[in-house]
């Protein structure tokens, strides 16, 4: 028997994809585009290596920008999109959310600190 993910795919990244195992991207850019069956311009995060495009919601959102900045300076940068229980529409759901992936700065070598005279 057929589930209704599989007889009806989505273009976008869902929470059931997520669910098992989160994902790692990287972020190639960030456009908006009309979604759904309301046909309502929304933020779209599009991904390299064949990871489907992730509609993004305001929490997602503020979220990578609080680390990334304007979301013009947000392609190369890596985020963790995970499956996590949310409330919509005053209902408990399964919801995609991200965490930033921010590189840790290079570790200072004590031994070249250059010395003022």
């Amino acid at each position: 028997m057929a589930r209704s993910a599989d007889a009806f795919p989505s273009k976008y990244l869902k929470s059931s994809e997520v669910k098992a195992r989160p994902i790692v991207a990287t972020i190639s850019r960030v456009v908006q585009e009309v979604v759904g069956q309301e046909k309502e311009l929304k933020w779209v995060i599009h991904f390299e290596d064949g990871v489907k495009p992730m509609v993004c919601n305001k929490t997602n959102f503020e979220t990578i920008e609080a680390d990334f900045g304007d979301s013009n300076d947000w392609p190369g940068h890596k985020i963790k999109i995970y499956c996590a229980r949310t409330s919509f529409q005053g209902k408990g759901t399964d919801g995609i959310r991200v965490q930033t992936i921010v590189p840790k700065p290079a570790p200072k070598d004590d031994l070249n600190d250059e010395i003022a005279f």
